[in-house]
Parts: structure tokens; C-alpha cells; sequence
């Protein structure tokens, strides 16, 4: 899917400008996570540092990373269940309002208009998409559901494909993930709909400088074969602008 220029340009760069003020009101919003990590829970959860977010790493879970090729840098983190798969990805936000109703709307709009037929449909985080995603496969399309979470500043958009795209319930280990999920936004000033910045966690790192054979914590930068494959989600957030 690609997605153009939209009508929300002009807000959104005032937004930015926004942004760097001292003074402003700020996002306020239900306890529960994604938490902001200045409302992090003190928990016993492991989670994962890689970079803008802290992913819990759950038992049963595989956490993999979707890297750009150039740079190598992750652009996303993809949580698997055996079943089900769950994208996640970050990006910067105005303080004084949420992105996902622009978003949300942009989405249908533009699925509409070549002869989609997208769902908005109640969920945990509010209103969600049910919509068709392709996948690496050339005309192959899968259901698919999206999540859009606002932050303080911040914007994270889940990608559920799989059993647990048409039934919560069927992924309860990727909905978990999501609830625990912790967001490092940062004080550096950003354009809105920008990714935040992720890296690879440690234990990826240390397990490739190492060259060992085994990857006793489920990560990694490729997929594997058997393992859910995630579809492409279609544009990034930053070219919604």
C-alpha cells in the first residue's frame, strides 16, 4: 500500500514547531500500557532495550527485528507466537494531540479509493482497521487488524496478522506484549509521524559478535522458515505527511 501527502501536512509541521516549546498541554490518557517510561509499572518483566521501546520478552513469545537493508538499522520489531504475529513500530507525536484518528482515517480513505473495503471496529485501544495486508508473495493478500496507540509525544501502531488478527483471543501472549510495552520517547524535538529511532537489543548483538549457533532468547533479524510471516504493513508513518 502506498499512502501520499495528506491534508494534515500543514498541522502536523506546526505540531513540530510545537514541540520544542517549553509550555503546552501535554497528552493524558488511561493507565494502562503502552506505558510511557515516565509511568512505567516496577514489574519482574524482562523487556528487551531497543531503543525507543522496552519489549517484554514473554515465555512462548519470538522477537525478531524488520531491518533496513542500507543501513541495517531496525525499523520495526516483529513478536510471533507460533501462530500469530505482531508488528510494532514507533513514531513521534505533537504533545497537544493524538495521530491515530488522522491516521485511521487516511487509511480507509486511501483503501477505499482503489477498491478496499477496510473495517473500523471497537478494541482495547478504542477504534481499530480490519483490512487486507499483502505479503511478500506477488497479489497474495491476508486479513490483517491495526492498532493505533497514542502517547505523550509519541504514536505506536501494532500490525496483528494471523488467528489473532480476527480474534484477540487467539493471541493472548502478543496482546499481552502489547499491554507491557514501554515507550522511550526522548527529549529530542522531532517532525511528527518521524519513527523514533530503535537499535538491536543487546542479547541480538552480543549473540552475533559471539557466533553462536543457538538463540536461547527468541531474537533475531531474519525470519524463519515455519514461523509466521509478517506482511508488509504497507508506508510508514512518516510518509502519511
Amino acid at each position: 500500500m502506498a499512502f501520499g501527502r495528506r491534508r494534515r501536512q500543514e498541522a502536523d509541521e506546526a505540531a513540530f514547531h510545537d514541540d520544542e516549546l517549553e509550555s503546552g498541554e501535554h497528552f493524558t490518557g488511561e493507565p494502562e500500557g503502552p506505558y510511557d517510561v515516565t509511568k512505567a509499572p516496577r514489574d519482574d518483566v524482562q523487556r528487551l532495550d531497543v531503543g525507543a521501546l522496552r519489549v517484554p520478552a514473554l515465555e512462548g513469545v519470538q522477537i525478531q527485528f524488520q531491518v533496513e537493508e542500507a543501513t541495517g538499522r531496525p525499523m520495526s520489531v516483529v513478536i510471533a507466537d507460533g501462530q500469530s504475529a505482531m508488528e510494532l513500530a514507533v513514531f513521534a507525536a505533537p504533545k497537544t494531540r493524538g495521530l491515530w484518528e488522522d491516521v485511521r482515517a487516511e487509511i480507509v480513505e486511501q483503501l477505499e479509493s482503489t477498491g478496499g473495503a477496510p473495517r473500523t471496529v471497537d478494541g482495547r485501544y478504542g477504534r481499530e482497521l480490519e483490512l487486507a495486508l499483502p505479503t511478500p508473495v506477488p497479489g497474495q493478500l491476508v486479513p490483517g487488524r491495526m492498532i493505533g496507540v497514542d502517547g505523550p509525544r509519541w504514536f505506536v501502531r501494532a500490525v496483528m496478522t494471523g488467528p489473532g488478527a480476527m480474534d484477540p483471543r487467539e493471541a493472548p501472549l502478543l496482546e499481552e506484549t502489547l499491554r507491557r510495552l514501554i515507550v522511550v520517547r526522548g527529549d529530542e524535538a522531532m517532525p511528527v509521524r518521524d519513527p523514533l529511532p530503535l537499535k538491536l537489543p543487546k542479547e541480538v548483538t552480543d549473540h552475533v559478535e559471539g557466533g553462536e549457533g543457538a538463540d536461547p532468547a527468541g531474537t533475531g533479524t531474519e525470519s524463519t522458515s515455519g514461523r509466521p510471516q509478517m506482511p508488509v504493513p504497507g508506508a510508514r508513518i512518516a510518509e502519511l505527511r
